[in-house]
């Protein structure tokens, strides 16, 4: 059930945001193209469970107009603004607003911002796992990070790419992309940027080969970086 702020701002009429529009001399838009303007964003853009969400959203309202609280009910996430209840209402003006979330478990949810002329939006929480399984899962990407109390921890961005994070979910440490350049050499290309000098190994593994995960023997290919130093990984015949 959508939960709503009974504090929640007074409607803002068309005519009273183009008059703001004005006087702040931004452009006027019809209230369909200021409906669909209005931008509302999460960072980071493809979060994953543990990651702390930013939510930001540049809407039209009152003055005093400010940041509120936000209530998760299941899947449903609603973020507030709280303004005083004057009679008339002040004109409103553009404003950017911030909201902070605390970490979500893994699945789809809906946003609501508690304003007029803010459409909701969904977004997808990811789960974050210990390896990546890229290009239809036929490729398993693992790390080994070899600095003591690091928990290296994956996330899948989409089917050709993703992170790992070491130490902090916040904080990303090594991406991997696999493009398939078959058409041009015959093989997979292996694309690792690294973003850390700590010592570790990253291996790939190819478990579509002659049946190789029945026998336990699918080709892999390990990369390493020293400690105190940092490497990126460019292979284009590793598979």
């Amino acid at each position: 059930m959508e939960t709503r702020d009974r504090r929640g701002l007074p409607v803002i009429v068309v005519v009273l945001g183009m008059l703001a529009a004005l006087a702040c001399g931004l452009p006027v838009t019809s209230a369909a193209q200021t409906q669909n303007a209005v931008p509302t964003n999460l960072s980071p853009a493809l979060p994953a469970e543990d990651d702390a969400i930013v939510v930001t959203a540049d809407v039209i309202a009152p003055p005093a107009a400010t940041a509120g609280t936000y209530h998760i009910d299941g899947h449903q996430v609603t973020v507030y603004a709280n303004a005083p209840l004057l009679s008339p209402a002040p004109p409103g003006y553009l404003q950017h607003f911030q909201w902070q979330l605390a970490a979500l478990p893994a699945g789809s949810y809906t946003l609501f911002v508690s304003l007029p002329n803010v459409p909701s939006m969904g977004f997808v929480v990811r789960p974050r796992a210990a390896q990546l399984g890229l290009v239809g899962s036929r490729f398993q990407v693992t790390l080994a990070d070899h600095q003591g109390g690091a928990t290296p921890a994956a996330v899948q961005l989409s089917d050709s790419g993703g992170y790992f994070t070491f130490f902090d979910t916040t904080n990303i440490e090594l991406t991997v992309k696999i493009v398939d350049g078959r058409a041009l050499n015959g093989h997979f290309w292996i694309f690792v940027a690294s973003m850390t000098d700590t010592p570790l190994s990253l291996t790939m593994t190819d478990t579509q080969v002659n049946n190789c995960s029945a026998s336990n023997s699918c080709p892999s290919h390990t990369y390493t970086n020293p400690p105190h130093t940092n490497q990126n990984f460019i292979d284009v015949a590793a598979f």
